[in-house]
């Protein structure tokens, strides 16, 4: 089975690599931010020119930004989940330092 992430054409294939030598060394922010302006640049010469190369070009950072969302929310929701461990923990802890035996 194919990977969901790697793109079916080479040319999206070269900036995957591109793109995951990138998140090495930007920031999560910046490279959020780089996938937006490269999917509005691709979105706008699609609308000029009317170049199918450039729509396939904004479906793929588009699909990229949407994989970031989606990661972001994972994450969030493991961190949700952490918060109430240790809340759950710290309301055991002190019902254990109360009791008296």
């Amino acid at each position: 089975m194919q990977n969901a992430m790697s793109p079916v054409c080479p040319v999206m294939s070269e900036e995957h690599a591109r793109l995951d030598k990138l998140t090495k060394f930007m920031p999560e922010s910046m490279y959020n931010d780089y996938l937006q302006g490269r999917a509005l640049e691709a979105l706008q010469r699609y609308r000029d020119t009317s170049d199918l190369e450039a729509l396939e070009e904004m479906q793929f950072f588009m699909h990229r930004i949407t994989h970031q969302v989606i990661k972001q929310i994972e994450e969030n929701v493991k961190l949700r989940e952490a918060v109430s461990e240790i809340e759950r923990l710290n309301i055991m802890a002190s019902i254990h330092e109360g009791y008296d035996g």
